[in-house]
């Protein structure tokens, strides 16, 4: 016979949970960020929707216009109130829903291959970026590496962010 002691609540010592700040501050800047982006498309479902086409991809542009700045402000919500694991899906989840907006233009015209510029854009935008996501979302569903599943969804948005003070400094530089 074992001369083992039950096991109490009083006996065992819980590990708190972590508090991971720094992701906390990164996901609630990012959430911010696309939650700005998000706002400023979603304006053209209350304006004239005649630029978008019908149909499934017509429905796949929509759906995004109308969930970005929803899934944004959910993220925030969740980064701010310690739930990192979702917010770094709800972003996840922004960036699949951009990537399939994206894919009836894609089928339509196909790849946009013709400068370098526009061979970054294209290969991070069509290829990498869904890649990052699904890694960010399956990190965080298994509640596994938060950091780097935090670094993951935020390369989307500084690619984003990146792009928009380069395309300023070009219109400040040479104007239009």
């Amino acid at each position: 016979m074992t001369s083992a002691t039950p096991m109490t609540a009083d006996t065992v010592a819980q590990a708190p949970a972590p508090r991971l700040i720094g992701p906390r501050i990164v996901l609630i800047a990012v959430a911010v960020i696309e939650a700005a982006f998000g706002s400023s498309d979603a304006r053209v479902l209350l304006g004239d929707m005649s630029g978008i086409p019908g149909g499934l991809g017509g429905g796949l542009i929509k759906a995004h216009l109308a969930a970005h700045p929803v899934l944004a402000l959910a993220a925030l919500v969740f980064a701010a109130t310690g739930r990192v694991r979702h917010a770094i899906i709800a972003l996840g989840v922004i960036i699949v829903m951009t990537w399939l907006s994206d894919m009836p233009a894609v089928v339509a015209r196909g790849f946009d291959l013709r400068g370098t510029f526009s061979l970054v854009e294209t290969t991070a935008k069509i290829i990498g970026f869904p890649l990052i996501a699904a890694c960010a979302i399956a990190y965080a569903a298994h509640n596994e590496h938060p950091g780097r599943a935090t670094l993951l969804v935020a390369v989307p948005t500084l690619f984003n962010i990146v792009l928009l003070v380069g395309f300023f400094i070009s219109v400040m530089i040479h104007g239009f």
